[in-house]
């Protein structure tokens, strides 16, 4: 993990429209911006959209989650990421997009702070991905690598409620930038056995070789489809010989 500098290096950094092709995710941000984008923004944020579409989209998120089966554990927490999901396979390429929408509904409080309307919009950039929990620091500080790329991640869990990460799990969630590369999952990851995540690795990227022409928000659908199937079998596989 890369120490946090001192606030006093921190240099003023506006995100215009026209440099949004650049924005950098392992810029330095205070710490004071920090707390605002988690702790009041955030918050915010997630409540206003959750009220505005999750009763929209429950029923058509619960046939996909009845039809995989998933460990009524594990229920919410599928549900919880396929909501955001969908938010934003509805988003991508929309005229207006959810983080747009926010700060057009939120202009009084935001018109003054640009900053923090930079980061809302690259928020809005996120995709769900899967990730192997290559390192723990702790069960709020770990690293993740991406299943395609093969990048490192630094990820903060801010949420005291979430499970806690082991290492060599395969995860499923959506990461969402704080600066310093710093980035946290917008809901709790949803956690794959670890007796399934020792046969996902291959499933996963060649399902998404295989929906390479669709978009990433299609292409993960599938991807998720077939992960659950397979976690699934073996977790069935392991229940019965332990029946036995």
């Amino acid at each position: 993990m890369k120490e946090n500098r001192a606030t006093e290096n921190v240099v003023p950094f506006v995100q215009s429209a026209s440099s949004g092709k650049t924005f950098r995710h392992d810029y330095p941000i205070s710490d004071e911006l920090r707390e605002e984008l988690l702790l009041d923004v955030f918050k915010d944020f997630t409540h206003y959209l959750i009220d505005r579409y999750a009763a929209l989209y429950r029923e058509g998120l619960c046939e996909f989650i009845d039809d995989h089966h998933p460990q009524t554990e594990k229920r919410q927490a599928l549900e919880s990421n396929l909501f955001w999901w969908k938010l934003m396979y509805d988003s991508d390429g929309a005229e207006v997009t959810f983080a747009e929408d926010y700060i057009e509904e939120n202009r009084h409080k935001l018109h003054k702070k640009p900053l923090i309307a930079s980061w809302l919009k690259e928020w809005d950039k996120a995709i769900p991905k899967f990730y192997y929990v290559g390192y723990k620091y702790n069960d709020r500080v770990l690293v993740v690598v991406d299943m395609l790329t093969n990048e490192t991640l630094d990820v903060m869990v801010y949420d005291p409620t979430a499970v806690p990460p082991k290492k060599g799990k395969i995860v499923m969630g959506t990461l969402i930038p704080i600066g310093d590369a710093l980035y946290f999952p917008i809901i709790d990851f949803y956690h794959f056995d670890l007796e399934a995540s020792k046969d996902l690795a291959g499933p996963i990227v060649h399902n998404y070789e295989k929906h390479s022409e669709t978009s990433n928000y299609e292409a993960f659908i599938h991807v998720l489809s077939v992960a659950l199937q397979i976690e699934r079998i073996i977790f069935l596989e392991n229940h019965q010989e332990t029946s036995s």
